[in-house]
Parts: structure tokens; C-alpha cells; sequence
């Protein structure tokens, strides 16, 4: 159980609410890094999962979010069997994102909001398969992202000045979710005989070495490199026991920074801009109304009340002077669908 000091937030009045069209549960918010636009995923947990964009003033959404169209797609998404998941900000402007039509591959989609469509990254020609898990590196110069073309799942490098695809390493088991750490080296989660381990690669090197207090006892997974920490899910209490743990890229003994979290239906665990804290909820009944926020030197947590239940997915960041969260809930006691919502949570963090 998660414990901290607990603080009220803005009056839900003082929200805003981000709609779309159609039903489906919001998830995955990811806002820019300026904060003038948020990304989200809309899945009816049948046979969609769509992409939205919106455009956000002063952290008041400007309107409905648009869906994401690639190519390919007529108005919209083909009827059924759709995908897009997974935006990547990129440092400067503009989005990346995996996504296929009906029946096809997928692929890794760039575009900017507000302005042209989306184009296909890579040709199949110089990246083959599946592609998946877009990740920018701080400088934006190069772009990781898994590839099943092998059967598997491997790690491929993109040198975007050199337009230049290579392969991070070679193996047999399933890598997913690279991230940087810095311009050359990268984390990511491998699959070995059943459970999931926390690896790291340096540019230049062939092989890619565990981290240790990230590996064995259970899942440890969706890494987030922050300067010289690996922040991750872990349930290695139980299959239904999620914690969110940080531990150096170098190895070393992990520090638990909250237990009984709720796992993302995709995302990472989101680590604030300023790299000083991670932001997160609980699986417990009696504290999800909650969203944390625990310094990742372990000096202090804080929460704050939303007033609403089963808050998820929270990202944070902060332009300006203001410090804007966003969070996926239930609006009430047996609503459908999960709704999106953001908050200025100034002056209390």
C-alpha cells in the first residue's frame, strides 16, 4: 500500500474534459513536450485501436480530437481489425506512432499536428516486418524501434542524418519498448523463457548486457531511461502485484518507489520533464481516486485527489510555469468508457 501526503487538487469544474468522437476508452495520454498538443489512444477493446490528436490552449482542449488517418485509409480507419498506438514526441515538434490498416502491417508513421498527413517512416525495403516501439534519442538524430522481420523481435537503429538501418544486435528471444538514455545508449525489455528482463546497448557494441536489479524474480518491463536511472514495472511479488521500481543503468540494487500500481495498457512509466520524479496510480480500491508522485531518489511522495475512480495513465509536464496533468477515469459508478481529463496541478507538486 501506497502512502503520502495527500492533497486536494483544482475543483473538477476546473478541468477539462478532452472528447472524440464515438466510444472507446481513452488511454496512453502522451502530451508534447511544450504542451500545446496531447496524444491518445482509443481503444473499444474489440477491434479498434485508434489514434486521436488535439490541440491544447493553456491546457483547455481546443475542440474535439481529431483520429489520425495513414494511408491507405479512406475518411477514416477501415471498419474493423484497426491499430495505431504508441506516439513518441519528438524533441522540436512533430510525433511518431505505429499503426496498420485492416489486415496489413505495421508499420512506424511521422507527422506533425496541425500540419500534412502522415507518411510511412521507413519503406518496407529498408526496414521489413513488423515494425514497432518508435523511440527518439535526446538529440533527435537517431530512431530505435523493433522490427519482427526475424521472427522475433529485434532492436533497429535509424541514423536519420545518415538515412542509415542497422540492426542494434542479433538474438533469439523477443526484445520490445526501446527507450535512450542518452545519444548512445539504449534500454529495452527482452522475453526469456517465459519472464521479461530489463537489457541495455551501447552504440557500437554487439551485444546488449542485463541490468543487473532489473532481471529474474518475475516481469521487469517498459523501462524509462532518466539520466543514470532505469524506472520500470516489475511484478516480481506475484502475477497480480505491479510495483514501480528504479535502479542505475549500470546496475545495482532497485529501489521500490510504489507498490500496487496500476499497469498502462501500453505506456511507459511517465517520469517528470525535469527528470526529479515519477508520476503513477494504485490498483487499490480504497486509493484509486489517487495519483502519485514519488521522487525518484526516494526523498518523498505526494497524492492528489481526483474525485474520480480508477485513474490510469497519468502524464505530466510542465511549459510556462505551469505543470498540467492528464489522466484516463471512470466519469462515474458503471460508466462505459474511460475519459480523459487534465488539471493544472501548479504550486502543489
Amino acid at each position: 500500500m501506497m502512502v503520502g501526503l495527500i492533497l486536494a487538487l483544482a475543483p473538477l469544474a476546473d478541468a477539462a474534459e478532452v472528447t472524440w468522437s464515438g466510444g472507446g476508452h481513452g488511454t496512453n495520454p502522451q502530451l508534447s513536450p511544450d504542451g500545446s498538443w496531447l496524444a491518445f489512444e482509443v481503444n473499444n477493446n474489440a477491434d479498434k485501436v485508434d489514434l486521436y490528436v488535439v490541440k491544447l490552449n493553456g491546457g483547455v482542449p481546443a475542440g474535439t480530437a481529431t483520429r489520425v488517418t495513414i494511408p491507405g485509409s479512406s475518411s477514416s480507419f477501415s471498419s474493423s481489425g484497426t491499430y495505431a498506438a504508441n506516439p513518441v514526441w519528438v524533441p522540436g515538434g512533430g510525433m511518431f506512432f505505429e499503426a496498420a490498416n485492416s489486415g496489413g502491417t505495421t508499420r512506424i508513421y511521422y507527422m506533425t499536428p496541425g500540419g500534412a498527413s502522415p507518411v510511412e517512416y521507413l519503406s518496407s525495403s529498408v526496414a521489413a516486418g513488423n515494425l514497432g516501439w518508435p523511440a527518439v534519442s535526446p538529440d533527435g538524430g537517431k530512431v530505435a524501434f523493433t522490427s519482427g522481420a526475424s521472427g522475433g523481435g529485434d532492436v533497429f537503429l535509424h541514423d536519420r542524418s545518415a538515412n542509415k538501418v542497422t540492426a542494434a544486435f542479433r538474438t533469439d528471444t523477443s526484445e520490445n519498448s526501446p527507450r535512450f538514455c542518452d545519444n548512445s545508449t539504449i534500454v529495452f525489455s527482452r522475453k526469456n523463457y517465459g519472464s521479461e528482463d530489463i537489457f541495455s546497448w551501447k552504440v557500437g557494441t554487439t551485444e546488449a548486457v542485463p541490468v543487473k536489479g532489473a532481471t529474474g524474480g518475475g516481469d521487469q518491463t517498459r523501462p524509462y531511461c532518466q539520466g543514470d536511472k532505469v524506472v520500470f514495472f516489475t511484478n516480481s511479488r506475484g502475477d497480480d502485484k505491479w510495483d514501480i521500481a528504479a535502479v542505475p543503468v549500470i546496475g545495482g540494487d532497485a529501489v521500490v518507489l510504489g507498490r500496487d500500481v496500476r499497469l498502462p495498457l501500453r505506456a511507459t512509466p511517465s517520469v517528470t520533464a525535469d527528470g526529479q520524479a515519477v508520476i503513477y496510480t494504485s490498483s487499490s480500491p480504497s486509493q484509486d481516486n489517487l495519483v502519485f508522485y514519488t521522487r525518484l531518489d526516494g526523498t518523498g511522495t505526494k497524492s492528489f485527489n481526483t474525485g474520480l475512480s480508477a485513474v490510469s495513465e497519468p502524464d505530466l509536464v510542465v511549459v510556462g510555469g505551469r505543470s498540467l496533468l492528464v489522466f484516463t477515469a471512470l466519469p462515474a459508478t458503471g460508466a462505459d468508457w474511460r475519459q480523459l481529463h487534465i488539471i493544472d496541478v501548479t504550486g502543489q507538486l
